[in-house]
């Protein structure tokens, strides 16, 4: 089991700070508000995949509204829409 440090950290529900477990998967009682903490491994998102992820939510859905919030993009998306449906 990897161990983790034994300095102070922030209760989870209160911010109280409490003594860390020494080892991971143990759990520490806050002595201020009462509320179990578990010691758990850090969880990091990669970087480049989070902000493609973002970009192109905000290019799906964000895109087609800032192109029609113009009057030559009110033409344009007009123009595709009677070409594709006939």
């Amino acid at each position: 089991m990897p161990n983790v440090t034994t300095s102070n950290s922030p209760c989870g529900i209160c911010g109280y700070p409490i003594k860390e477990a020494n080892h991971v998967g143990a759990q520490v009682k806050c002595p201020y508000c009462g509320s179990i903490n578990e010691a758990i491994t850090q969880v990091t998102i990669p970087t480049p995949v989070f902000v493609g992820f973002i970009c192109f939510a905000a290019g799906v859905l964000l895109g087609p509204a800032i192109l029609a919030a113009t009057d030559t993009g009110s033409d344009y998306l007009a123009r595709q829409i009677r070409g594709r449906l006939g």
